[in-house]
């Protein structure tokens, strides 16, 4: 009957649940222990192994159980009619007896029996599974799992599926590069003045400059190892969680965390070249004998050093180095410009071979193809200068003939008018003289001594003030190329000034060439004041880019007021005449070179033997020269009388050029290189006192004519002074910048202030 199958399939389906709901119950106790692990993120916190053994070995274990409750013995239904009977509660147990089936007896009372129980049998009723879990589960456990579960699921309700994720796959612990996982930078070589950089995700290939390092940081941990690989090498992530690398090689660079490639990006090695030197223009020298050399250097990420080296081509010998100043730091691209005054070398007017060289910040240098010239020697017009010279090149080659030198010294230290009495010559021949007089000598001090003592004769105090000028403003060069402090800065701001003043004194020695007023009233004064004033503000603040500019444009100055006089303002017709008595002294100068080169080198000879004749070629190169003599002398008779009141010193000149005309004609080069020396002479000392006429013809009110130095002072007799006009504008800016300086140098000492404060104001003071 219908009614009764249904009850004995809803009993055999408690007995059914009986049987496989233990293992269920685990499985599902399990099952909520994990997702309690993995909702309180707890599983990234645990080794790496055990982290990807958790969710495995759950899933197995579940797995199993739910195979042991599929495997259950399905119940029969004789158990489920004793199931059924025994939860109705009857006692004759109805649905046995409606089973069987009379042996012998009494039908009708067998008829009756069943009648009864079929009737119990529509009575029974099937009840509900019997508790099986608390003798197999005596702690309550499965609560406990339950329990954690919900508290989990209330905790992680932000982020259950990231979480879930993390508990599951241990690689995906966080995104690959997320920024609290990895990094991975990019450190190019200091030198390159490259910052570094920071890789992206999906970032595409990367130029990385040759010698980079790659530095990695990451806060994964687990099991597997981590390393950091580029081409075929690795390096193996520390217990800090950093690594580092040299990138030497491609094509990639990659980071491996555990079992699998977290990052990788194509890696391309970009090569450091080395530096490019090309000579500009061909070497130049001057009339004394300094070799000017013009240059262009470049780098792909920065000079760190330019030289010239000198080298005989004669004869085998150390190198001579010749340094250059870059004009800042790591400058990728410079016009580099040489002034050597090499005239007091032994190889001066000898074949020499010039190299450019050029060094970068990685020790490779660059050479620019080898060129011969020949190395500048300056040709003196003193006849003494140029003995002393000559005697200097004997000595060199033959230390022997120092008694010899020494007798001819003593001679002309008896007649100190040879050398107008100048005491430091005096000197210096004096120590020369005692210094040849005994077996041997210092070989490079007698070779100094004896330049000096001609420099000197030749030019008075200005060679000597030249040099210390351009060594003053060398060594300021140098150190703000090696970043010295304010103080050293400040010291050779002032060295240099001394230096510039001894140079305007021996400029002013000198006269109209070689100390030209300015173009116009307090112009050239306000320059180099005004730079003065700013190089000494800049040294005591510490601002180097400023000073190196500053630096610069003060000397580009200075040199373009020592080559030469220019022509002052204020009456035409003065101004015009003393434009064509420069022009004649410059004309009679080229003159006089050509004499010297020509003339022959001073050489022992008995006085009363008679002098050799000059040669035929010596005639008539002598009268070609006589022709351009004579022109001179008329040009100069012309200027002489286009003035109103022709000065003395124009007829003293005429007559040296007239004698000068004469020695050429007969091909005496000696003797009219002496005349013609003379005539030069007279041409300057006459400019002076044509100046100081026209001045006094003017009077005192007009001081455009009178020369002035650098710095707008007139002069007064052979030096300068100060008349009162020299006007400094104020440095606000300069000030100001000063004030600030000292008080964060107060407050650095500041004890009571706090240590944040005084350590930023530290770091701001450290560049100063």
């Amino acid at each position: 009957m219908p009614p009764l199958s249904r009850k004995l399939r809803l009993a055999r389906l408690a007995l059914l649940w009986e049987r496989a709901w233990p293992p269920v119950a685990a499985a599902l106790a399990l099952l909520a222990l994990f997702l309690a692990l993995a909702l309180f993120d707890a599983a990234p916190l645990l080794p790496f192994w055990l982290h990807a053994a958790l969710a495995p070995a759950f899933a197995l274990a579940i797995l199993v159980l739910l195979w042991k409750a599929w495997r259950v013995e399905r119940p029969s239904r004789q158990e489920a009619a004793r199931r059924l009977e025994r939860d109705s509660g009857v006692a004759h147990r109805p649905l046995a007896a409606l089973s069987d089936h009379l042996a012998i007896g009494d039908e009708a009372l067998w008829q009756a029996h069943r009648a009864r129980m079929e009737q119990a049998a529509r009575d029974l009723r099937p009840g509900w599974p019997d508790p099986v879990l608390p003798p197999k589960d005596p702690f309550g456990l499965r609560f406990a799992a339950l329990l954690l579960l919900i508290v989990a699921a209330a905790g992680g309700r932000s982020d259950p599926a990231g979480r879930l994720a993390r508990a599951v796959d241990p690689y995906t612990l966080r995104p690959a590069l997320d920024s609290d996982t990895l990094e991975v930078w990019i450190v190019p070589p200091a030198y390159t003045g490259l910052g570094q950089s920071l890789l992206k995700p999906g970032q595409g290939g990367i130029a990385v400059p040759a010698g980079s390092l790659a530095r990695a940081v990451t806060s994964w941990r687990g099991w597997g190892g981590s390393a950091l690989s580029a081409g075929g090498a690795a390096v193996p992530f520390a217990e800090d969680g950093r690594a580092e690398l040299a990138v030497t090689e491609g094509p990639s660079l990659d980071v491996r965390l555990g079992l699998r490639l977290a990052a990788s990006w194509p890696v391309t090695i970009r090569p450091d070249t080395p530096p490019e030197v090309t000579l500009v223009q061909p070497p130049k020298d001057d009339e004394r004998g300094r070799l000017t050399l013009e240059l262009e250097a470049s780098d792909d990420y920065g000079l760190s050093r330019a030289w010239v080296e000198v080298e005989p081509v004669d004869e085998a010998a150390e190198p001579l180095r010749l340094d250059l100043v870059l004009p800042g730091e790591r400058v990728r691209q410079a016009r580099l410009r040489l002034r050597a005054d090499l005239a007091d070398h032994d190889w001066a007017g000898r074949k020499v071979r010039l190299t450019l060289k050029a060094e970068d910040g990685a020790g490779q240098v660059g050479a620019a193809p080898p060129f011969e010239t020949v190395l500048p020697e300056r040709n003196f017009r003193h006849p003494l200068a140029r003995a002393l010279v000559e005697w200097r090149r004997q000595l060199s080659d033959t230390p022997r003939l120092g008694p010899e030198i020494a007798e001819e010294l003593r001679q002309i230290l008896d007649e100190p008018q040879a050398f107008g009495g100048d005491r430091r010559v005096f000197l210096a021949l004096s120590v020369t003289r005692h210094m040849l007089m005994r077996p041997e000598f210092e070989r490079d001090r007698m070779r100094s001594l004896l330049w000096y003592a001609a420099t000197r004769i030749e030019d008075g105090g200005l060679p000597a003030a030249e040099k210390s000028l351009e060594d003053a403003r060398a060594r300021l060069e140098r150190a703000l190329a090696d970043k010295a402090d304010a103080a050293e800065l400040s010291r050779l701001v002032q060295e240099l000034e001394a230096a510039l003043e001894q140079w305007m004194n021996a400029l002013a020695e000198l006269g109209l060439d070689e100390s030209p007023p300015p173009s116009e009233p307090g112009s050239q004064a306000v320059d180099l004041s005004d730079m003065l004033d700013q190089l000494r503000g800049l040294a005591e603040t510490g601002d180097r880019e400023e000073l190196r500019r500053r630096l610069e444009q003060m000397s580009r100055l200075m040199a373009e007021m020592g080559s030469g006089a220019r022509g002052q303002k204020g009456d035409p017709a003065a101004a015009e005449a003393l434009r064509r008595l420069k022009e004649l002294t410059a004309r009679q100068q080229e003159l006089l070179d050509k004499s010297f080169r020509k003339a022959p080198p001073p050489e022992e000879h008995d006085e009363d033997a008679p002098r050799p004749k000059p040669s035929a070629t010596d005639r008539a190169e002598g009268r070609k020269a006589a022709q351009e003599q004579k022109a001179l002398r008329q040009s100069l008779d012309q200027l002489a009388k286009s003035l109103p009141q022709p000065p003395d010193f124009l007829s003293d000149a005429e007559r040296s050029m007239r004698g000068a005309q004469s020695s050429l004609d007969d091909g005496e080069w000696g003797d009219a290189a002496e005349q013609q020396a003379e005539a030069v002479k007279r041409l300057r000392d006459g400019a002076r006192q044509m100046i100081e006429r026209m001045e006094a013809a003017r009077g005192k009110g007009s001081p455009a004519l009178l020369p002035r130095d650098p710095f707008g002072r007139m002069q007064n007799g052979s030096t300068f002074a100060d008349d009162g006009r020299t006007k400094v504008p104020g440095r606000s800016d300069t000030m100001r910048a000063r004030e600030i300086l000292q008080e964060l140098r107060r407050r650095s000492g500041d004890f009571h202030r706090p240590e944040p404060e005084r350590d930023y104001i530290r770091r701001l003071l450290k560049p100063f």
